[in-house]
């Protein structure tokens, strides 16, 4: 079974390039709507005790990823929440989301959000599934920005 684990250093070129790909096939239109610099410095950006880069491995290969950003002192964003398209509808998106809430809460953060495209239709439907609520609708250079929040207990 595929377990959720914490980014190494190593796994720095496997995450951009699952990253990378996915954007490039499935939302191209979507690129320039967020920024990649993060994935870049995956170790600087998400380092420190209030963040932090989630993978799933498939021999020694990056199949998913997860991370959470420090946003403001009660809450985080739930960031680079991707799954290789042959990994899919089997539970690894929501073993990430659980495992960002887990740690949130020892965080203690009081909100996750997650921001999403219209594309991103299957995310979306995913957070819905694990109580996220769409909070807003902006439109953002001709992208609509669909912000999700989940509250923390």
């Amino acid at each position: 079974m595929l377990k959720v684990e914490e980014y190494r250093g190593e796994d720095s070129e496997s995450v951009r390039s699952l990253i990378l790909t996915i954007l490039k096939d499935e939302y191209p239109f979507d690129m320039n709507a967020y920024a990649d610099t993060d994935i870049n410095d995956i170790s600087g950006i998400y380092g420190g005790s209030e963040n932090a880069f989630f993978v799933i491995r498939d021999k020694g290969k990056v199949v998913a990823t997860a991370g959470i950003k420090r946003d403001t002192e009660k809450s985080a964003l739930l960031r680079r929440l991707f799954v290789d398209k042959a990994y899919r509808k089997k539970g690894l998106g929501a073993s990430l989301i659980n495992k960002a809430i887990e740690f949130c809460k020892s965080r203690g953060y009081e909100q996750i959000a997650f921001r999403a495209t219209d594309r991103m239709k299957d995310a979306m439907h995913l957070l819905e599934k694990n109580g996220f609520e769409k909070l807003e609708s902006l439109e953002v250079s001709g992208f609509h920005i669909h912000r999700y929040a989940l509250t923390l207990k």
